[in-house]
């Protein structure tokens, strides 16, 4: 029992989602103050009830849309809603009896509000919160009231939640990016556990086997990255207000580690199945396997210590287990009978084996006490401030994705308000809701969102209806609602198909609140739901597609890119000296962002209908061997340090050079003959006589380098993405 309140009390601390449900929970509860001491301002004609509602909703929206800045961004990001919520809100009530005019306002305001996204990630949840807001405007719209009522009530209630969410971010600041980093390392923990089964005979023992680690891997990396990015930009904006501040240069050291950890852990040293033919009987590939799993196990353990604030303990299991794998790689080597395979082969496991030791390394490192380095802000990325026009009317092309987003969330709202008025729905509300939440950039992620709405919208109905026949006291009600709201929050970002269960119940005992007819809507619910969804799917279809297939070319191009600036970095420091330079570790992280971004789309592309899946075969072989090209810059990164007589090495600088040359071939084609190409490719067969140690295994990274761009260029060759299969 003790065992099992250890995760719950863990969560209950250090969860984000819990976090943000408990301040809606109390803000919520707080606005029932008016109703219980009738503290209903004579300004509003509603009852102290209805009005406490409006303030729910306002807080609803609020939370929904909320930022994770410092206290400093989150009142800018304030005042920015508070305004949009208030001509929202008021828009809809001044129109609302004229539906004509309600419906050219709609159209419009929603592709302006939805514009606003051009301006960053966080203005495009100001448009989605307008939105919102108006139609929770709809919600609770009464003719018979001023129509200045609803909008500053569901104002009030935004900046109510608003200040208090700056409060309680202010004494707890680096809250989300601990938790941000924990999940992180643990998502670390499952890359390397995953990883380890390459290595077992079991797991990893047919193509099959390693098709399906490897499509787990890529999975795993896209979580990997998403972390990543997730904490710098959480790191920046803290940076900003506290550059002093001791326990987030604690944080940003972990940040940088775990930069360091993930691209060791990517890096493919060798063949994996060659180690297997060459090693298998010896069990030292076991080893191996138990040392990612100790590895791993750290991981985790340094996940936890984060969330828990406590100190990393460095476990002596780790360190045991490297030592004896130590052990049997020396016995390997006096043991082995010596072939140019099997010398290349072991040459790989050593490798492996420094690069594992790094990782250690790294791990000891986290409990010594070290002088913390000053934060250094990635500033490459900064844009150059123009008017808002300026940015506005730069995005009006159908290529930008935010225009065609909002050209098709327009539409999709214009549409769903025809056909609530033109079959007199009562609640069409719910109609423009799902539409609004459902609808997505791609046709994947709105698949997804439709099929857990669809799910969640029916399992919410069927709690819902017994609990409104069981349940008459509005005070029930009332702590049903608000506990909703925090079961929504609690779920949102975890498990959406679940949130929309506690949001329908949530919406649910709104209504019968504030009508007291919330079990006949029922019906009404499931019908707007299914039509909402519907129309979604039609928009992403057919109003500015996004077919993933078309997105592949300037994928893989941008890749490529990268991947050669990021090998010109990592070759330039074996003659230079290792360095984590800023421009170093921009550039690696925006080289596995665009190998995790192509890596996404082929997975979204596999959630597309057939017709629009163009040659799945060669599209995955392509994508696998992008990876794979990252995969073995990051290996030779690895091992990256100052190498005594590298410049004195005219043949290992001529190799690195014709590398360099051949990834740059697999994006430009042009550039250079065959017969160079050929040239390029058959040097490194003629300079490895002659390598020994650790040139010889740079040569071979090398080599898999070069053999991969060239790969990628014959797959490029044969995938014609103008021209369509049909």
């Amino acid at each position: 029992m003790k065992v099992a309140l250890v995760p719950m009390l863990r969560r209950l601390i250090s969860d984000s989602n819990i976090h943000v449900g408990f301040r809606v929970f109390i803000a919520m509860a707080l606005t029932f103050l008016i109703p219980l001491y009738n503290l209903a301002p004579t300004l509003f004609d509603q009852p102290p009830l209805n009005i406490s509602i409006s303030l729910c909703l306002g807080v609803m929206a609020c939370a929904i849309v909320e930022n994770d800045d410092n206290h400093i961004g989150r009142g800018k990001f304030l005042l920015a809603i508070l305004t949009c919520f208030f001509i929202a809100s008021s828009s809809v009530e001044l129109l609302m009896p004229y539906p004509l005019f309600f419906g050219i306002g709609l159209l419009i305001s929603s592709f302006l509000f939805m514009m606003t996204g051009t301006l960053g990630a966080n203005y495009s949840k100001v448009g989605f919160g307008a939105i919102l807001i108006a139609i929770y405007t709809m919600v609770g719209y009464e003719a018979s009231v001023n129509w200045y009522e609803q909008p500053l009530l569901l104002t009030l209630g935004t900046l109510w939640y608003g200040v208090f969410s700056i409060i309680w971010h202010f004494f707890n600041p680096n809250r989300s990016l601990r938790e941000q980093l924990a999940q992180l390392y643990f998502t670390l923990s499952r890359y390397q556990q995953q990883k380890s089964a390459l290595f077992n005979e079991v797991e990893g023992g047919s193509q099959q086997a390693l098709y399906d680690i490897r499509q787990q891997l890529a999975i795993h990396n896209i979580s990997i990255i998403a972390r990543l990015q997730q904490s710098q930009n959480i790191i920046q904006s803290r940076v900003q207000v506290r550059r002093k501040q001791n326990e987030l240069q604690q944080l940003n050291q972990l940040y940088i580690m775990a930069e360091q950890i993930h691209e060791r852990i990517s890096a493919s040293q060798y063949l994996y199945s060659q180690l297997e033919n060459s090693f298998g009987k010896s069990q030292i590939l076991e080893g191996y396997h138990l040392l990612l799993l100790e590895l791993s196990e750290n991981c985790y353990r340094l996940g936890l210590s984060i969330t828990d604030k406590k100190h990393y303990h460095y476990t002596r299991r780790l360190n045991w287990t490297m030592k004896a794998l130590a052990d049997q790689l020396a016995l390997l080597k006096q043991t082995l009978t010596t072939t140019k395979d099997h010398d290349e082969a072991l040459l790989a496991l050593q490798a492996i084996y420094d690069n594992i030791a790094g990782i250690d390394t790294l791990l000891k490192s986290v409990s010594k006490t070290t002088e913390l380095p000053a934060i250094v802000i990635n500033n490459d990325k900064e844009v150059v401030k123009q008017p808002f026009w300026k940015i506005f009317l730069a995005a009006l092309s159908p290529h930008n994705n935010t225009f065609k987003h909002a050209v098709r969330i327009s539409i999709s709202l214009l549409f769903a308000f025809v056909v609530q008025q033109s079959l007199q729905l009562d609640h069409g509300f719910w109609l423009l809701l799902t539409v609004l939440f459902v609808c997505q950039p791609s046709f994947s992620e709105t698949r997804k969102r439709l099929i857990q709405r669809i799910l969640g919208t029916l399992i919410g109905l069927l709690i819902g209806y017994p609990v409104l026949l069981l349940v008459t006291d509005i005070p029930i009600q009332v702590l049903f609602m608000i506990s909703s709201a925090f079961l929504f929050f609690n779920y949102l970002r975890t498990n959406y198909a679940l949130g929309v269960v506690f949001i329908t119940l949530f919406v649910m005992f709104v209504f019968n609140l504030l009508t007291g007819s919330g079990i006949a809507i029922l019906p009404a619910r499931v019908i707007e739901t299914l039509l909402g969804g519907f129309l979604s799917v039609l928009a992403i279809s057919f109003i500015f597609p996004d077919w993933q297939f078309q997105r592949f070319p300037q994928l893989v191009t941008n890749l490529l890119t990268l991947s050669n600036r990021y090998f010109n970095l990592v070759s330039n420091q074996y003659q230079y000296g290792r360095s984590e330079n800023l421009h170093y570790r921009v550039t690696r992280f925006e080289t596995f962002q665009a190998d995790a971004i192509l890596a996404s789309a082929w997975q979204s592309m596999l959630f597309e209908p057939t017709s629009k899946q163009q040659l799945n075969r060669e599209v995955y072989a392509l994508v696998n061997r992008c990876d794979a090209l990252v995969s073995y810059i990051a290996a030779l990164a690895s091992h990256r340090h100052k190498m005594e007589g590298f410049e004195n090495n005219i043949a290992l600088q001529g190799l690195i050079n014709a590398t360099a040359k051949q990834i740059s071939l697999a994006y430009k084609p042009e550039d250079v003959e065959q017969a160079q190409l050929i040239i390029t490719i058959e040097e490194f067969e003629n300079y490895k006589p002659n390598l020994s140690g650790e040139a010889l295994l740079i040569v071979e990274q090398l080599r898999l380098i070069a053999f991969t761009a060239l790969d990628i260029q014959l797959l490029l060759q044969q995938v014609n993405f103008t021209q369509p299969k049909i």
